[in-house]
């Protein structure tokens, strides 16, 4: 495939041109308390070309390769046609030629449907436990094989086995509806989904106890975050942020995320890296045939760098950061996120309780929002903590504030950087799920404002 896209473009003459192709084989499989809900094959194949002309840039996707042709033909011509318009260019980079498979013990695409079946429905039999109302178990998995090719020279070949699976309960009393999840993905075989049978009676038990939990009371309190939202507060509530394509025709923004500015404490530092195997963020090199890079965003408290591709790179002139991408061949790739996490600080989690000593320990993401520097996030759940020591379960806590304010609010950072890798995905310009991966450590905040029930 990769001599075959390489003799295409070999011709061409153009500034620059790249041609992408992927296929793609899977199976998702849905279970309910009705049963079966779903099953669905996916066997899919397709490519999309870039042709930059004389500061004109277009695209021409195709499913065949017989198309190819055509595809680059109809680029070009759009390419000449936009140069009248339009005078952009793209940072260059020297050609890579690599071929990188992840790894994985079991191969997910060897199993029968009444293996996996088997399996998924124990999972369903005890998250049907008692005061469970519904339950559902969601399973995915696939083999992706992408190549990318660029009039650079770069000749790049990528593998990756993909398994997910979620478990979602609803435990119901009377109006009290209460919903406990747990989902993970990897990059790696069926052995990262086939021993769970733990995490769902958690599931199951933990819907159950949040019926008798306390409505949390709002106000400001001191709190201790947990990795998971953590780890979703480094990637929607900053990560997106330091996408170079929100920034550079923004002013406002360009002030806000000034190279150089003070984000908080010396030891916070919110890395993005495109380089962590398994997780599925995993990158090794982007849609453009960048290689990952570990690019601190912030690093001891001060706006380091951004995150780019080629366009936003030149139109900024600032280093390439390997974080172009696409949800597959059929959308041409943006500025995206890998796996975007707080790196560990210096305090055990037992000493960040003890200097907490009264407050809410917020657990996991339920759902939220961002506008700009202002987010409002559910967590799944939380803990009073009196003393520095945890006592009881809360629900329905929301946290609203500022980016910039939390992060100058930030009072310790634990070091227990964990990376999530789940089911769920990134989405921007039309382009969701894409893959991502976020964590950090416990950390301890002061001043959040909570959202709950009058007190």
């Amino acid at each position: 495939m990769i001599e075959i896209l390489k003799s295409s473009i070999s011709d061409l003459k153009s500034d620059f041109c790249d041609v992408r192709f992927e296929e793609i084989h899977g199976t998702s499989i849905v279970i309910s308390n009705e049963g079966i809900e779903e099953i669905a094959y996916r066997d899919s194949k397709g490519g999309i070309v870039r042709v930059l002309d004389n500061g004109g840039m277009a695209y021409s996707s195709f499913n065949l390769i017989d198309d190819l042709k055509n595809a680059i033909i109809s680029a070009q011509k759009s390419a000449k046609l936009l140069s009248t318009k339009s005078k952009i260019d793209i940072t260059r980079y020297q050609a890579i030629k690599d071929k990188v498979t992840t790894r994985y013990e079991i191969d997910p695409l060897s199993l029968s449907l009444d293996e996996k079946l088997k399996i998924f429905n124990e999972y369903m039999n005890i998250l049907k436990a008692k005061d469970i109302q519904s339950a559902r178990v969601r399973y995915l998995d696939y083999r992706k094989k992408k190549y990318y090719v660029n009039s650079e020279g770069s000749e790049i070949e990528l593998e990756f086995t993909y398994v997910g699976i979620s478990f979602v309960a609803y435990a119901v009393s009377g109006n009290n509806v209460q919903k406990a999840a747990e989902s993970i993905a990897l990059y790696k075989g069926f052995e990262a989904v086939s021993n769970l049978h733990s995490k769902a009676e958690e599931v199951a038990k933990r819907a159950v106890d949040l019926l008798l939990a306390e409505q949390v009371v709002g106000g400001r309190y001191n709190v201790i975050i947990d990795p998971k939202l953590t780890g979703v507060f480094a990637h929607e509530a900053f990560g997106h942020l330091s996408e170079a394509d929100h920034i550079y025709g923004n002013q406002r923004l360009m002030e806000t995320m000034k190279i150089g500015r003070r984000f908080g404490v010396e030891e916070l530092n919110i890395i993005d890296d495109g380089n962590i195997e398994d997780v599925v963020g995993y990158t090794p090199y982007d849609d453009e045939g960048i290689p990952a890079q570990r690019t601190y965003l912030v690093k001891n408290g001060v706006l380091n760098a951004r995150l780019h591709s080629r366009l936003t790179s030149k139109f900024m002139n600032e280093p390439l950061s390997g974080n172009a991408r696409a949800l597959s061949y059929e959308f041409p790739p943006l500025v995206r996120m890998t796996n975007t996490f707080i790196d560990n600080g210096t305090t055990p989690v037992e000493e960040l309780f003890e200097k907490l000593g009264n407050g809410i320990y917020v657990v996991d993401f339920l759902g939220g929002q961002t506008n700009l520097e202002m987010f409002t996030f559910s967590a799944a759940y939380g803990y009073k903590v009196e003393n520095g020591k945890i006592t009881k379960l809360l629900r329905d806590i929301t946290l609203t504030g500022n980016v910039f304010e939390t992060l100058n609010n930030i009072v310790a950072i634990g070091n227990d950087l964990k990376i999530h890798s789940t089911m769920g995905g990134c989405g921007k310009g039309g382009q969701s799920p894409l893959p991502v991966g976020d964590g950090g450590p416990h950390i301890l905040v002061k001043d959040v404002l909570i959202g709950g029930k009058v007190g």
